[in-house]
């Protein structure tokens, strides 16, 4: 289970994870709790605004939404 903060679909039902070579970033549907600890989570809300900037200068992602773990871990729950 993770703490902090991640990245999500302004509908909650996709979160921001790795991809699986590590090189990239993909949204991933939020289907179980596996999904969300693939997600990537930072403790710091100062952090995770800081890697969202970042990765919509490059474009490599649209609008998100920052929010706590924990409120994806609830709705599935």
């Amino acid at each position: 289970m993770q703490v902090g903060y991640v990245l999500c679909s302004p509908d909650f039902l996709k979160v921001l994870c790795l991809s699986k070579g590590h090189e990239g970033v993909e949204m991933v549907e939020i289907e179980s709790t596996k999904d969300i600890n693939r997600s990537i989570c930072l403790s710091d809300l100062t952090e995770v605004k800081n890697v969202y900037e970042r990765l919509r200068e490059k474009n490599l992602i649209g609008s998100l939404q920052i929010v706590n773990v924990a409120k994806l871990y609830k709705k599935l729950y």
